[in-house]
């Protein structure tokens, strides 16, 4: 059972989030991210951060302000899996053929009954991008420094799905 969560954790981490990019001005853009209910708000967060960061770079720009944020949580519990019990005993008999008596030790177990749990935690972003040369940009947060050392690679291969 062990194993079927740690697999089952590992699928939902490697493709958990999502993102689209609207284009608002030349220098401004939303980004507008979803990830999954183990990502959590925080992984949500950090998937639109990055997504900044890489259109930032992307649109010829070295650093960002965010202008607004919002978040939205829609996780909730939307149903529990099937239940099942299983009972084992031992019948004890004493006695014999004009008296007869019975014991019963017994346990039962449940099984199922968890939780089912659905929906997505929601982040937008309103990012308005600079040059090193614009006014402000020393205030601004750094595109590069958001995506640490293999920036480039992550700008060439698009927005992360991941929120790990």
């Amino acid at each position: 059972m062990r194993e079927f969560w740690l697999i089952a954790t590992a699928a939902l981490l490697s493709g958990c989030a999502q993102s689209s990019v609207l284009p608002l001005s030349s220098d401004t853009v939303q980004i507008t991210s979803s990830a999954a209910p183990i990502c959590g708000a925080t992984g949500a967060q950090q998937v639109a951060l990055q997504n900044a960061a890489i259109e930032t770079l992307r649109n010829g720009f070295d650093k960002f302000f965010i202008t607004n944020a919002q978040a939205q949580n829609n996780v909730g519990v939307i149903g529990r899996t099937p239940m099942s019990a299983q009972t084992d005993g031992i019948v004890n008999t004493v006695g014999g053929p004009g008296f007869a008596s019975s014991t019963f030790s017994g346990n039962t177990t449940f099984y199922g009954g968890y939780p089912i749990v659905a929906g997505t935690h929601d982040q937008v972003l309103v990012v308005r991008m600079l040059k090193y040369s614009d006014a402000g940009a020393t205030d601004a947060i750094s595109a590069r420094k958001v995506l640490g050392k293999d920036w480039q690679e992550k700008v060439e291969n698009g927005s992360g799905t991941t929120c790990s």
